[in-house]
């Protein structure tokens, strides 16, 4: 009987890699680039808001954490299957989105059933202890954390009792439109292989990340109107302040610099990954402690061959630079306008 059921599987898996030529790679361990894959997890995004029955935008507003799997595979003969690899954002303490996490997905069911699809799925975690809890381990739907179809549309209310309390809305793409759907008994956890593969060179963000990130700060702040926000695309900002022009040219020198470097010295050397985000201001204690970091090296006479590099010598220019920026923003007075009517004497 053992061996029935094993065979059962394994005929399971032939026919739905048959049936699904862009399954196989995944059934077969090879899944599309973590590259790629914050690239789909960004269109995926712009399309699952940018429709009238899409997530609505208050369900992202609220969200401790975003998972994104694009093209999630799910496939059934008497054995029903599913397996992922996706993206899982995260706010820090202050309420900003943080680089994307590489995760994967992988679940399974028994039933009368047969065919193979992928689908796009979106997970909204609404409470701080789900996303803890996937951070530290692997987690099962269900038993780890509540989950529930998320209510879809604009105007789609979410005071039913059972959204209210799941600690996980799910959505997955159904004839084009995203619409709830159950996910209990998948696992979904940490892919630190994908992680290691993606933030490569060590310490950098990738401009793919920046752009999700960029999407979801814009698409969970209402900052993108749904209804005309094309697939992964962000309203461009406006001029760039000092804050942000230093920072492009840190980002700019930092990455030369990288490319001389040693992987040790890449670790070292590594700045905080706002740096490389465009419109994000760098934590004003890390980049001190780059400065140091830095100037310790240019005081050593058996690092001068590193510290005598242009870049090198531009990394740290703009460090200083920002940190000024940082120090006077800082202390100067945030007050509004004068009284109206006053008169300078």
């Amino acid at each position: 009987m053992l061996i029935y059921h094993k065979l059962i599987v394994v005929v399971a898996l032939f026919l739905a890699i048959a049936a699904a030529p862009r399954a196989e790679g995944q059934l077969l361990g090879q899944p599309a680039s973590p590259e790629q894959v914050v690239l789909d997890a960004t269109n995926v995004l712009g399309q699952s808001v940018g429709m009238e029955s899409g997530i609505p935008q208050r369900m992202l507003a609220d969200a401790q954490g975003i998972a994104i799997v694009p093209h999630m595979v799910r496939g059934a003969f008497v054995v029903g299957l599913q397996h992922g690899r996706g993206v899982l954002l995260v706010r820090d303490a202050a309420g900003n989105w943080q680089p994307p996490n590489m995760i994967q997905i992988s679940g399974g069911s028994i039933g009368y059933q047969i065919g193979v699809q992928s689908t796009d799925l979106i997970l909204v975690f609404r409470t701080p202890q789900s996303v803890a809890n996937l951070l530290k381990r692997t987690i099962k739907i269900g038993v780890d954390a509540s989950a529930a179809a998320g209510p879809v549309g604009r105007q789609a209310s979410a005071s039913t009792d059972l959204p209210m309390q799941a600690e996980i809305l799910s959505y997955s793409r159904a004839r084009g439109a995203f619409v709830g759907v159950s996910i209990d008994g998948s696992s979904i956890s940490l892919d630190p292989a994908a992680q290691a593969a993606y933030y490569q060179p060590n310490g950098m963000v990738p401009a793919s990340a920046v752009q999700l990130v960029q999407a979801v700060t814009a698409y969970s702040s209402g900052a993108v109107a749904m209804a005309a926000a094309p697939p992964g695309v962000v309203a461009a900002p406006g001029a760039p302040s000092e804050i942000e022009a230093t920072r492009q040219q840190l980002d700019a020198a930092s990455r030369q610099l990288s490319a001389v470097l040693s992987d040790d010295w890449k670790r070292y050397l590594a700045l905080p990954p706002e740096v490389y985000m465009p419109n994000f201001v760098p934590n004003a204690q890390a980049i001190q402690q780059a400065i140091a970091r830095y100037e310790d090296v240019s005081r050593r006479p058996e690092y001068a061959a590193l510290a005598s590099r242009v870049e090198f010598q531009e990394t740290l220019r703009n460090l200083w630079r920002l940190g000024e920026l940082q120090q006077a923003a800082g202390t100067a007075l945030n007050l509004p306008p004068p009284p109206s009517g006053a008169v300078a004497q």
